[in-house]
Order: structure tokens, then sequence, then C-alpha cells
């Protein structure tokens, strides 16, 4: 689908999946990290301490890095 808000000539280009989105070079695995998510924040952790971490769960992400430009994205990691 063309997008009229997108260059012509960037419509023409798709990226690979290991492709950067900004310079086309290829993206590297810096590894899966685990992010925390949910939770609370501000005066309720000052008042309920570590019960207000209850509703915290932590998400597995792969980050990847472009060597070329430094933009950085997050994946659902691969399965096993």
């Amino acid at each position: 689908m063309i997008d009229p808000r997108m260059p012509e000539s960037d419509q023409s280009r798709h990226a690979g999946p290991d492709e950067c989105l900004r310079c086309g070079s290829t993206l590297q695995s810096m590894g899966v990290e685990q992010f925390r998510v949910g939770g609370t924040s501000g005066g309720w952790k000052l008042l309920f301490g570590e019960w207000a971490e209850l509703g915290e769960g932590m998400i597995k992400l792969e980050v990847r890095a472009c060597p070329t430009c430094a933009h950085v994205e997050f994946r659902v990691p691969p399965p096993g």
C-alpha cells in the first residue's frame, strides 16, 4: 500500500527483517534482556514499598542495534 505521507523514493524500498529501518545496514543482536512492566510508581511506591511491585511483570525482548547509525530496536525473541 502506498503511503501518501512518505516520499516516493522511500516507498519502493522495503527493509528486510535484519536491516536497519533508517540506513539499511545489518542489525546486530545485543542479546535478550528482561524489562519490568506494570506495577506502580511515585507516591504509592513510597507508601507501600515492595508491596507496590506485586503488579509488576517481566517481559523478554531481544535488543538489536545498528552499527552505522546507532538506532536500537526491540523484538520478541525467537522461541527456544
